[in-house]
């Protein structure tokens, strides 16, 4: 679930980023029991302090908070070792909730969406 399967170190930074590709891999389970896909996103990093990087980052999603081209995102990185990317969801949720503060009608989405569980990794996929 983490990026190239580690976890951003205790000297992370957060920074935004926006998806700019989804590989759609491995489906299982059943639409009574929930899906769950596998995809490998690519993520355009922007640090506050230096320039633009692509990362990938390998995650399992349910069906509903599956990521699309050109999200919003918030990711976790060490300096210095940006091969450890990971979704700063935290930081996801956060901004999740300022766009339900602009759009009440969204509360119930994204409510559902952390009440079930499904993780998003963009923004815009929570409060779709």
């Amino acid at each position: 679930m983490f990026g190239l399967g580690r976890r951003a170190g205790a000297n992370a930074v957060t920074a935004r980023g926006e998806i700019v590709h989804v590989g759609f891999g491995l489906q299982s389970g059943s639409p009574e029991h929930g899906q769950t896909a596998r995809y490998t996103v690519r993520v355009l990093v922007f640090p506050e302090d230096g320039d633009s990087f692509e990362a990938s980052i390998n995650v399992k999603l349910r069906g509903t908070a599956g990521p699309m081209i050109g999200e919003e995102t918030w990711v976790r990185y060490t300096p210095g070792q940006r091969g450890k990317v990971d979704f700063d969801r935290d930081r996801i949720r956060d901004r999740s909730y300022d766009r339900v503060r602009a759009n009440p009608g969204l509360q119930v989405v994204v409510d559902t969406l952390y009440r079930h569980g499904d993780m998003p990794v963009s923004v815009i996929a929570t409060a779709r």
